[in-house]
């Protein structure tokens, strides 16, 4: 229970670090997102009914233990998902016993609203967009499945899979919002829903490598998991900030964007007006820790077999 305890407590403080970060990032992209775009009819009821899938997911991967839910086709994923996605120490017993279905669904349900949800918030870029968002998710998959090995895969994939749904569920939140009618513009008119909108898109970024690395930690040890999500986050840092520094906020901002989905609208379109007054030394301090975070993560997740070759 005290060990339970201890982990919670220390999930809640990551989560509390990567809201301030996030917030501070949010401050500072703040003035390039505060005109309102909007989408047209189908793409915002699209999102709406992506919306309501995600939350139901969710909602069924809480309340299944607890009700007779439980026993239908693919709750046992959802739950698998919620799990391991909110408290990432129990990804792998989460995972254990799943049917063929189960596993099938939990690849099938984030990778499909992790598509759909790309296709709706850009869907000016058409087909190329949307395959280099997945292709950042698939190098990143691939690299932690050679660090893997023989051991077990869907731990992660239970733990990334719900974190991805939890992103998207935010995401398409504003979409679903921001039709020719909708109710966004109002409220996206407020500094402090812009800031806490984009604080918590940030760190749910983040969020993702954290879960993804401590759900890895019953099988590669506490050190190698925290270097693959101490990499994962500097990567996700690291690479937007550094495009920012090198090309501008212009160009940089709707490439970050097509990376990691932060933000629901296109911002090329209004960026350029301001493209001198966006902090470019905060960005590449930013660049920096991140790179650092970076290849500290990387040494800390090669096996102790390494460092033994090299002594040699």
């Amino acid at each position: 229970m005290a060990t339970t305890a201890g982990r919670g407590i220390l999930a809640l403080s990551i989560v509390a670090i990567l809201l301030a970060i996030g917030t501070v990032l949010a401050v500072l992209v703040d003035p390039f997102t505060r005109e309102q775009m909007t989408v047209d009819p189908a793409a915002e009821w699209v999102a709406r009914v992506l919306l309501v899938l995600g939350v139901v997911w969710l909602l069924i991967g809480a309340i299944a233990a607890r009700t007779r839910l439980v026993r239908r086709p693919g709750a046992a994923a959802a739950r698998a998902s919620w799990i391991a996605s909110t408290r990432p120490w129990r990804s792998r017993e989460s995972s254990l016993g799943l049917l063929p279905l189960d596993r099938l669904l939990m690849i099938l349900v984030p990778g499909a609203l992790l598509v759909m949800t790309r296709v709706v918030q850009t869907p000016r870029d058409g087909l190329w967009g949307m395959l280099i968002a997945v292709a950042g998710w698939l190098v990143f998959a691939a690299a932690v499945r050679l660090l893997l090995g023989r051991r077990s895969p869907w731990p992660i994939i239970a733990a990334v899979g719900g974190a991805l749904v939890l992103r998207c569920v935010v995401a398409l939140l504003a979409v679903s919002l921001s039709g020719p009618e909708g109710i966004w513009s109002t409220i996206w008119a407020q500094s402090w829903v812009r800031v806490l909108y984009l604080a918590v898109a940030f760190a749910l970024v983040a969020w993702v490598f954290v879960v993804a690395g401590w759900s890895l930690s019953a099988q590669l040890g506490r050190r190698r998991a925290a270097g693959v999500a101490l990499a994962g986050m500097g990567v996700g840092y690291a690479l937007p900030a550094a495009t920012i520094a090198v090309m501008g906020a212009r160009d940089a901002l709707r490439t970050w964007n097509e990376q990691i989905g932060v933000l629901p609208w296109d911002l090329a379109r209004f960026t350029g007006a301001r493209d001198g007054a966006f902090p470019l030394e905060i960005m590449t301090t930013t660049a920096v820790i991140g790179g650092v975070a970076l290849i500290v993560g990387i040494l800390l997740a090669l096996p102790r077999r390494v460092y033994v070759r090299s002594a040699r």
